[in-house]
């Protein structure tokens, strides 16, 4: 048993690497590439009557990298750490795995929406923090909730 767990938990953190990757590129494509010109300028303030943003178009790239990590590592964990590993339907896994995730994107934007327009951190670093913060939350629920095996 606890050599299937280290098994997976080392399939894990590399899928955990693929989508850090992942998260990354997407996050350097909508907010550094000039491939999205349409999208807000880098430091365009958002306001409403209840908030402001500092960086909508941060905010904007870095939502869109956590959710294309989320799909990628879903995707990774249903093929290959987990395979076999629920009797769930794959759309329900899908959903869940997406609802019990946002904990990790909610660290994730926390950290790059905050350390980078208050504090002047990179945004890939503060990105990296964010995502190394919510490895620990992935894990828990991944290995207890979404691929636990019905008794």
């Amino acid at each position: 048993m606890r050599a299937l767990l280290e098994h997976r938990l080392l399939r894990f953190l590399l899928v955990g690497g693929i989508g850090y990757f992942v998260n990354q590129g997407v996050l350097y494509l909508l907010y550094d590439a000039p491939l999205f010109a349409w999208l807000p300028p880098q430091g365009a303030d958002w306001t409403t009557p209840w908030f402001n943003i500092r960086d909508i178009r941060l905010l904007i790239a870095s939502a869109a990298g956590v959710e294309a990590a989320i799909i990628s590592n879903f995707t990774w964990h249903h093929w290959w750490t987990f395979a076999g590993g629920s009797d769930t339907r794959l759309y329900l896994r899908f959903l869940r795995f997406n609802l019990t995730s946002l904990g990790s994107p909610a660290i994730s934007l926390l950290m790059t929406n905050t350390l980078t327009p208050y504090f002047g951190v990179h945004y890939f670093i503060a990105n990296s923090i964010g995502i190394l913060m919510g490895t620990t939350w992935n894990w828990l629920w991944a290995s207890r909730v979404i691929w636990r095996r019905q008794r």
